[in-house]
């Protein structure tokens, strides 16, 4: 649809197409093209479905629980989607908890998804790509350095703070 859409605009509007191209922030397009086909290449060689195995066959299930954030932390740091990140990080917490009620679960997917969406400011999450790509070309580097500290303390930061809410419903 969004095809469709851009390709009306164009023959509506019928911009200059090489001031276009000049104007796209490559390095934004390349750098989220690469984290997509990257992931792309953890699913189909099962890399994230070992690593649910894995989580699965932790004994501590503190542990399993507090890894389960902190992974859906560098996946939504480096992936450009946060539906596609919820996708990969809902089989691994059912995994992680697979006999726990429906509230317990619905906890360790809020602590899940507030994790996620702190740290969508990553400059290498579409978000932080955005933010980025309209920044100005001599601002660009400090804007990165901020959004990259943003979304880095968050990851190692919230899902060690957020442990608080699943173990206060007794998980």
């Amino acid at each position: 649809m969004a095809l469709l859409i851009g390709l009306a605009l164009q023959l509506v509007l019928r911009p200059d197409s090489r001031r276009v191209v000049s104007e796209l922030p490559w390095s934004v397009v390349l750098l989220t093209s690469g984290i997509m086909v990257y992931v792309g290449v953890l699913e189909r060689t099962g890399t994230l479905k070992a690593i649910a195995e894995h989580l699965g066959g932790i004994d501590n299930t503190l542990l399993a629980v507090l890894a389960v954030p902190y992974l859906a932390a560098v996946f939504a740091t480096v992936e450009s989607s946060t539906v596609a990140v919820l996708g990969v990080v809902v089989p691994l917490a059912a995994a992680v908890l697979p006999h726990a009620d429906s509230a317990r679960f619905t906890v360790l997917l809020i602590a899940v998804r507030a994790t996620i969406g702190a740290v969508a400011i990553s400059p290498l999450h579409l978000g932080g790509g955005l933010i980025l790509a309209n920044t100005e070309e001599a601002d660009a580097p400090r804007v990165f350095r901020r959004l990259m500290a943003w979304s880095v303390g968050a990851a190692l930061v919230l899902p060690s703070a957020l442990l608080v809410l699943p173990l206060a419903t007794g998980l």
